[in-house]
Formats: C-alpha cells, structure tokens, sequence
C-alpha cells in the first residue's frame, strides 16, 4: 500500500503501454466500445515487505476487442533523483507519489512471486458511468495532474480510488457501513494488521503522534484496501427509483496464502530491563548502575531528537504532537553530563524535580491521555522513574552535605 515500483524492464510490454496509453488518452478509443469495456476494483493482500504491510488497491480497465488489459495504480514514484534524495524526501514527507499504467501481467506478476492474494470486484456500471469514470482517470493522468504528496491515513492508493469512484457516482452510490466504523481509531486499526509484528507495530507507536488516536468513521476506513473491498462488497447503486449491487461478481485472481506466525510478545523483554534496574538499586551497584543510566539516557535522548525531527522537520501530519516526548525527551542526554562530570548541584536538581515530574504525570495519566503508548514502553517509563529518582536523592543529600559544610 505505501510503495509500488514502475516496472521498466519488459521493454516490449513498455512500449506497447506506452502506446496503449497515448491512444486512451488523446483519442479516448475505449468510450466507443464501452459495452464491452470491464472496470474493477483490484485488491491485493499485504506482503512482508514494510512497504506492502497493509495491502494495495488498484483499478483495472479491460476490453478484449481492443486488447487492453490496464492497471490504474496511484501509487507509483520512481528513483530517477538519486537514493539519497529519494531517502531524504521519504523521511521529510514530500515524497510525490503518482498516478499511472501499468499492463496487468506487469502489476500481476510481483504478486504471483511473492503468492500473495489478489482479488478483482467487477463495478456494476452502466456506460455512461464508464465514460465519466473514464474521462476522471483520463484527466488525473495529465501531467499537471499526476502527482500528489501522499498521507497514508488520509490521501493514498486506496482512498483515491475511493474518491474518484465516489465523484463519480455522486449520490448513485450508497456506501455500506462496516461493522468496524466508529469504533476504532486508527492506532487500533494498524495494531489489528500487525498482531504479528510487534516491533513494527512498537516503532509506529512511537514515531505516531496523538493524530491517529481518532475515532475512525465508515469513509476514512477505506484508507485501508481490506475495508474498501468490504464496504464496496456490500454496497448498492440507486438509479431511477431502483437499487442494485455496486459489484457486480467477484473473483479470486490468485489465492491467499496464510502469513508466517512470527513473535507476538515482546514487552518480556522491557519487564526485564525494569527488573534489571531494580536489582542494580538493591544491590548498591553504583559504577554498574551509573554506566547502566547513561545506556538509558542516550537511547531514550536520541528518540528524543528523533521524535522532534518528525515532528517539526518534516511535512507528516501523523507524527505531530508526539506524548511521547513526556519521558523520551532530548533532555535525558543533559543527565549523561552530570553523571560523568559528577557536578551535581541546583541546575540539576530542579532538572531532576522537572523529570520526575513529568514521569510521574505520564504514569498517572497514561491511561486518560489523548495518546495511547505502546505497552513495551510501560515498563520502560517506570525504570525511567526509577532511575530520575535515584539521582534525585543522591543530587539532594550532595547539596545538604555542601550546605552543611558551609
């Protein structure tokens, strides 16, 4: 769903698309033949690959007398600016995406490779819903056109073709309301389609911010293809008093093969790393446990300046207003530098009063924040606590002694 490739390499195949293409366009050949003209809604299951973890959507246009065979794919870009900058516009969120062709055993055959399930919904339309539909996709391929940024909740593959097909039949079509609408948002959702992912599912929960904690209503649902195939299914065309199913018939264009089980519990892993900080504080272990802090402190500050790249570098909309910045703060390296220097006096002591504080609001509240946090970080926050705390008195009996002193 999140990345498809321009496939160049059956020269032939190319050529002969780029012809096909051209002649649709310019010439427009397909509206004298509509009778025989099929459009479709492909939907393609999820792959291993990060990119396709939520599966696709695509249209297909077919019409054997003119020996087309097409796919309108909406999530196509290419390298042609080099891998750096390609890098750089992914992480920056000003990846254009577009909108083009491709011959159907071209789009096909990745998915025969990696046997992953294709399945086509054939639209119920008459022609003169083809030939608006036609002239849409005919005027969403012009150059000017093509291209758009691409927001994975909001704007992708599938809620494209869920635009274009709704612009389209206007107030025709009446969408079916999935069992799912209003129920979740869309944090659960991505938690449903990575049950098996865990550390996936971990870096999205922390990258993420409060945004997709939003209850998701019927339309926004189809930002997944699995939902658009659903509700799409079961909707209905009204026209002249009469109502008919969108879909036409079904079919299984290649068989889904089930995914490989893969570890689904991690949070065993940061329970022990908690554990771990506690039995470092019973058994007084004050140089193991200081080089233990500073493993802390440089990880969770580095998420730090991570989360704030994301949130005020880049141009996605989803990972605004981070609550995880609540305990994963750059500020956590300033602590490195009093550990190691041993220079503790007021500065840090107000710092570590801040730092608990804000601990301690964050496990208060974890549960009534506008964000939900990922439950592998749970236990981390707590040891976080743990350790603030620890500094804290050490920070406070040094100023007493000094004081004392004096």
């Amino acid at each position: 769903m999140l990345v498809k490739f321009l496939n160049f390499k059956p020269i032939i195949s190319t050529l002969f698309l780029f012809v096909t293409i051209i002649t649709n366009a310019n010439q427009n050949f397909l509206a004298k033949d509509l009778d025989n003209t099929i459009i479709s809604l492909i939907t393609c299951d999820p792959g291993n690959e990060i990119y396709s973890h939520f599966g696709h959507s695509a249209l297909r246009i077919r019409n054997i007398n003119k020996k087309v065979d097409l796919i309108v794919n909406w999530g196509l870009f290419s390298f042609s600016d080099g891998q750096f900058q390609f890098g750089y516009d992914f992480a920056k969120g000003r990846l254009k995406y577009k909108m083009g062709f491709q011959l159907m055993d071209d789009f096909i055959y990745e998915y025969k490779e990696s046997k992953r399930g294709v399945r086509e919904q054939i639209l119920n339309i008459n022609n003169n819903i083809k030939k608006n539909l036609l002239e849409k996709i005919n005027e969403n391929y012009k150059p000017e056109n093509r291209e758009y940024r691409y927001e994975f909740f909001y704007d992708n593959c599938s809620s494209r073709i869920r635009d274009i097909i709704s612009a389209t039949l206007d107030n025709q079509l009446k969408l079916a309301k999935s069992l799912d609408a209003n129920k979740y948002s869309f944090r659960d959702i991505i938690h449903q389609h990575l049950e098996n992912e865990p550390w996936l599912e971990l870096g999205i929960d922390l990258v993420l911010g409060k945004r997709i904690d939003v209850i998701v209503d019927n339309k926004n649902l189809m930002f997944l293809p699995k939902y658009m195939e659903e509700i799409f299914d079961k909707s209905s065309l009204k026209n002249n008093g009469l109502e008919n199913k969108l879909i036409l018939r079904k079919k299984e264009i290649i068989i889904s093969q089930p995914k490989e089980e893969k570890i689904s519990n991690i949070t065993k892993y940061s329970w022990t790393i908690f554990v771990l900080t506690i039995l470092l504080l019973i058994f007084k272990r004050e140089k193991i446990f200081n080089y233990w802090s500073i493993i802390n402190f440089s990880i969770f500050g580095i998420l730090g300046l991570l989360l704030i790249f994301m949130w005020f570098g880049t141009d996605h909309q989803a990972t605004k207003f981070n609550l995880n910045l609540l305990w994963a703060s750059p500020f956590n390296l300033l602590l490195i530098y009093f550990i190691i220097s041993k220079k503790w006096n007021f500065t840090s002591y107000w710092y570590l009063i801040i730092s608990l504080s804000l601990i301690f609001t964050t496990v208060l509240f974890w549960f009534t924040l506008t964000q939900e946090f990922n439950d592998f970080v749970k236990p981390l926050i707590l040891q976080l606590g743990l350790i603030y705390y620890y500094y804290f008195k050490k920070n406070k009996n040094l100023i007493n002694l000094n004081s004392t002193k004096d």
